[in-house]
């Protein structure tokens, strides 16, 4: 279970001469292990993957009570391999987030690398939330937006975390909306500048959820001599809980503005992922299931890509913190597609344009 732990002895721990009795943090984590078959379509492995389920990692959750219904609050949280104890994304000590911020009834701000409305969106609608084989990050958000970026450049997996971020909420009755905005602190003074929003609708059974995202082209991704281009995202999705399913379904689609380069016959010029998922429960598992389909356009003359995802999990509960899992994905592949199979921070790529990616993993997640 989650370990509460009195801010005094955090504070003294980090050299802080302040404490208050007011204050809590919680140490919580996640760590995932399983055994992997995979195959890029020139052949096939056994490996042992930490991410193929969930994404192994370990958090601060910080509260202070301010009174009159506001509250101060913080998280850090590191995502890292089980299997090598290597820090990811990029090797940033706290990559999954870092924000702190305040709080009332029913709003939020805060600041800091968190993730995006359009992110939290598409986590909605997902039947692995992220996780597992053929999870919506096969959509491309959080990769194909700053393909060149590293660990603490501004566009680090921009969009599905934003650096430097400025994050708000407000709830009302059934609908929660969304804002951010984030400056690209970049050389340009355009360069990764970000905003973006989202409204959720959840009554019920029912949920309905829109998210947009306009942004400048970061920095290392500019051709030299060019300007910023805008590059532009949004999705829409909705779910229906029926009680032995929940279906969800939606669609997806990212515009880089590539016009300010050189065109290759592999440029993307736009992307487009529409899909339909499925979670189905169980006495003491459930069953998840989705199909999505992606579309790449490419330069004229040259075929778009398409392909098709397949993913299938079936998650078997030892206890609320302890779960074993079985969790496959298949990507088909056209001519000039070169569509990558992943989980929640594991990949398979293909071995060539037009070759398919698979993976089947057995595996244990233990959260604390």
């Amino acid at each position: 279970m989650n370990k509460l732990i009195s801010s005094t002895a955090v504070l003294a721990l980090l050299g802080s001469p302040l404490a208050y009795a007011q204050s809590s943090v919680t140490i919580y984590g996640v760590l995932d292990a399983s055994l992997t078959w995979v195959d890029n379509g020139a052949g096939s492995t056994m490996r042992l993957d930490s991410g193929a389920g969930w994404a192994s990692r370990l958090g601060f959750r910080g509260t202070e009570d301010l009174g009159g219904g506001l509250k101060a609050n913080f998280v850090l949280e590191q995502g890292f391999d089980g299997s090598t104890g290597v820090l990811q994304q990029g090797g940033a000590a706290f990559g999954r987030a870092s924000w702190v911020g305040l709080s009332g009834t029913n709003w939020e701000v805060r600041a800091g690398r968190q993730l995006s409305p359009v992110a939290l969106s598409l986590l909605a609608v997902d039947p692995g939330v992220g996780n597992y084989w053929g999870n919506l990050q096969q959509t491309g958000i959080g990769s194909l937006q700053s393909p060149a970026s590293v660990a603490g450049d501004p566009g680090h997996q921009s969009t599905a975390r934003i650096n430097n971020s400025i994050f708000g909420s407000w709830k009302g009755g059934p609908v929660t909306a969304r804002f951010m905005v984030a400056p690209g602190e970049a050389a340009s003074s355009d360069a990764g500048n970000f905003h973006g929003g989202s409204l959720t609708y959840a009554d019920g059974p029912w949920l309905g959820t829109a998210g947009y995202a306009r942004f400048r082209q970061y920095a290392k991704d500019i051709p030299t001599g060019a300007a910023a281009a805008w590059q532009s995202e949004w999705t829409a999705a909705g779910s229906y809980n029926f009680g032995p399913v929940r279906l969800a379904t939606g669609y997806y689609t990212f515009n880089p503005s590539e016009k300010n380069k050189v065109l290759a016959a592999t440029s993307l010029l736009k992307s487009e992922s529409a899909w339909v998922g499925a979670t189905i429960p169980l006495n003491q598992s459930q069953i998840l299931l989705q199909v999505i389909r992606n579309k790449t356009e490419r330069m004229p003359g040259i075929a778009d890509g398409q392909a098709t995802i397949y993913g299938a999990t079936y998650e078997y509960f030892l206890s609320k913190r302890t779960a074993l899992y079985v969790s496959g994905g298949l990507v088909k592949n056209n001519s000039t597609s070169n569509t990558v199979l992943v989980g929640s921070t594991v990949a398979v790529a293909p071995a060539a344009m037009g070759a398919n990616a698979k993976a089947l993993s057995f595996g244990v997640r233990h959260s604390f």
